[in-house]
């Protein structure tokens, strides 16, 4: 009998031990993890920083505006050299953006410079239709990075928006940005939707040579919650080439140009009128050409101020002439 509570009294210490052991074990691991940050890019790649990041390089335009809403503007250490010419409307905002040190275009970056930098997260350009194209210099040299692209419409912004928090170990910031953005855009439609009588065709011109966008876009989106119909929403794309004579022969109501740099505006208003044939297109008779900051419709931050915007355009009637002078 003494022996078998002898066996006992040894089996409950080693119970006890290893559970301790465990114990300390799962201890050490959570405290470990916290400062472990887990998430993905828009391409689904897994992606796992030791702690938040602390010093980003960027490489496109479309994030800026999330990443300065996040709270995490000063993070950043490099951008590309363009940043005031290609993104001025970005700088006025974000006037702390100018003041990062220049690694190269998005398409050719300075990768020795980059390195120099000592990034612990790169966030280089990249697009949902040519993936990879922007990136395997990365993956060649082993560099941590995240791809987030363009965004595609109001859902996908959002989750971006969640996807960028999270790896900035910004996720209750992201939770009520998304919501925001949410809430403005959906009571915006909502409105413009109850009291729109009819849909206007709107074309969309890039500014240069015949570019515009098709379905797959934001600026689709946007169009239709502002209460008109994209002439290329038909084509199951995103950037496209639409010929002058479908632009003709569509006769649209309004026509939206986009620019980056405020003087040129005027320009590519007067090169839209002067293309043959364009005279006779009922937006140039009515003078309904309008234009918009080509970087806005891009990140989902300032969907709400573009479908205001465009509604100005296509709906004039529901809104005060003055606020879209």
């Amino acid at each position: 009998m003494k022996q078998t509570c002898k066996i006992g009294v040894n089996a409950f210490i080693c119970l006890a031990v290893a559970c301790c052991a465990m114990a300390g074990l799962l201890t050490a691991n959570s405290s470990a993890g916290t400062s472990r940050i887990a998430g993905q890019d828009d391409f689904g790649r897994q992606i796992v920083l030791e702690k938040p990041p602390e010093r980003i390089v960027l490489l496109s335009g479309s994030p800026i505006d999330v990443i300065y809403e996040l709270g995490a503007g000063d993070l950043l250490v490099g951008v590309v050299d363009s940043i005031d010419t290609s993104y001025p409307d970005i700088c006025r905002r974000y006037p702390s953006v100018v003041e990062k040190e220049r690694v190269g275009r998005f398409s050719d970056p300075n990768i020795e410079k980059i390195i120099a930098l000592d990034p612990d997260l790169i966030i280089p350009f990249a697009s949902s239709e040519t993936p990879g194209k922007y990136t395997a210099v990365f993956d060649k040299r082993g560099l941590p990075y995240a791809a987030f692209v363009s965004v595609e419409n109001t859902a996908f912004g959002i989750a971006q928006v969640k996807r960028l928090g999270r790896l900035l170990g910004r996720e209750n910031q992201a939770a009520a940005l998304a919501h925001k953005i949410r809430t403005e855009v959906d009571a915006l439609s909502r409105m413009i939707s109850s009291k729109a009588r009819n849909k206007p065709l709107v074309y969309y011109w890039w500014g240069a040579r015949n570019g515009t966008y098709g379905a797959n876009t934001a600026i689709n989106e946007l169009i239709e919650l502002a209460g008109g119909i994209n002439i290329a929403g038909q084509f199951n794309t995103q950037y496209m080439e639409l010929s002058p004579e479908y632009v003709i022969a569509s006769d649209p109501d309004v026509i939206i140009v986009s620019f980056w740099k405020e003087n040129q505006k005027d320009e590519r208003i007067k090169a839209l009128k002067q293309r043959p044939g364009f005279s006779d297109i009922k937006a140039v008779k009515n003078n309904r050409i309008h234009t918009i900051d080509g970087h806005s419709f891009h990140t989902v931050v300032r969907f709400a101020e573009v479908i205001q915007t465009l509604a100005g355009y296509i709906h004039p009637e529901l809104f005060d002439k003055a606020e879209h002078q």
